[in-house]
């Protein structure tokens, strides 16, 4: 390819990109943005729209005189595979070049410990979902994957759970799908997700709080998601706040994830009713791998069913997820904090003492210049970002 026709190629990306993360927009604005000529950007958006790219959205406002233009993708220009990994199971679905889900996304089993099997599974789910679902494959421009733990999402690397020394993880599954795979840290996506979509989207500093099975956090700067030199920023959940504390799976003692997390949530349960607690949560235990098991969810739906030993180890599981999040803002001093997961079904039964706790430990003017919300985005909140991770690196001017 010439250099004529790759600048030309780029600079459709540049476009594409913009027009992905802002919906629709004017041929000034595209103009400001990519600084191109004004014929040069009206000609581009007219090869895209013989591409099948974009096409004409409305109108915008007027200063005076006709309305301009909007122009934006068309709905259906390319499609992305979504995956969604946590530590049992994972999820896999289809979104489109407007971020629709196009289907109910698809739930399976898997243990992230096992590295191998993991690879094979999600290599399976991919072929298997694809030949099921009645798009053109064509326009399937790769995976985007969320995953948890460290994870370098410009190399591809989860050094945790999927991490196969010389070969990256993405390398392995471009190898057996054949499409283009970018992997991004489960609160990383999130957050990502809330900067582009969400509620901080027009936000300078916010943190975003994953409280799943376990804790992450995202963290954007100047209005910018800050991955740190690795991609590995946001680890606070593995910040040891108890001497001597319980193991954690990273190797350390005491973290804070031992204690504020979906995990830490079913330990204490089963620790109570071991100590003969009376408590619902009894019929939920159940034995597996002979191990007795039971799911963080069903501690929260018993909690909101007035359950008070349920509701007792919400409060223990916000006061410490506060008291860590106060270091968090002190170092760093947010406008927002943003609550997402599973767990946040909860409502007041976790926030509350969340703030109660940032009272207690926070400086009243660093507390004060914070809000605490909970997003909007739903429980795909993983699988969106990590679809805008894999966007704007296809996409990229790079």
């Amino acid at each position: 390819m010439s250099v004529k026709k790759i600048k030309k190629r780029l600079n459709k990306n540049r476009i594409i990109k913009l027009l992905y993360i802002h919906k629709s927009l004017t041929n000034a604005f595209l103009v400001k943005e990519t600084g191109l000529s004004l014929p040069t950007v009206s000609n581009l958006l007219k090869e895209l729209s013989e591409e099948g790219y974009v096409k004409i959205q409305g109108y915008g406002a007027s200063s005076g005189g006709r309305k301009p233009n909007l122009v934006g993708l068309q709905k259906d220009s390319f499609y992305s595979i979504a995956i969604e990994v946590e530590r049992r199971f994972g999820k896999i679905t289809l979104m489109n070049s407007n971020n629709d889900i196009l289907y109910e996304p698809v739930q399976f089993e898997l243990n992230i410990y096992d590295k191998f099997e993991t690879v094979e599974i999600i290599s399976y789910q991919i072929s298997n979902f694809i030949s099921k679902i009645s798009v053109d494959k064509d326009k399937i421009i790769g995976v985007g994957i969320s995953l948890p733990g460290l994870t370098n999402a410009q190399k591809g690397i989860n050094y945790n759970f999927l991490n196969f020394g010389d070969k990256t993880v993405a390398d392995i599954l471009k190898e057996k799908t054949g499409f283009e795979v970018k992997i991004i840290n489960d609160a990383q996506a999130r957050a990502l997700a809330e900067l582009r979509f969400g509620k901080a989207k027009n936000v300078q500093n916010a943190l975003v709080i994953y409280l799943g099975n376990g804790l992450g956090t995202g963290l954007i700067l100047n209005g910018k998601l800050y991955q740190g030199s690795t991609g590995f920023a946001g680890e606070f959940s593995h910040i040891p706040v108890v001497e001597n504390g319980l193991l954690c799976h990273c190797g350390k003692r005491g973290c804070l994830e031992t204690i504020a997390s979906g995990s830490a949530m079913e330990r204490m349960a089963l620790e109570g009713i071991e100590q003969g607690e009376h408590t619902e949560l009894v019929k939920y235990v159940k034995e597996k791998r002979g191990k007795k098991q039971l799911f963080y969810m069903d501690i929260v739906d018993s909690a909101l069913r007035g359950d008070s030993f349920a509701i007792e180890i919400l409060s223990k599981t916000g006061t410490e997820l506060g008291r860590g999040i106060s270091m968090l803002v002190q170092i760093l001093n947010p406008e927002l904090i943003i609550f997402s997961g599973q767990i946040l079904k909860a409502g007041h039964l976790i926030t509350i003492p969340v703030e109660h706790s940032l009272i207690k430990y926070c400086l009243n003017e660093l507390r004060e210049a914070v809000s605490i919300d909970i997003s909007d985005i739903g429980k795909e909140a993983s699988l969106i970002g990590a679809v805008i991770n894999l966007t704007e690196n296809i996409f990229s001017t790079q």
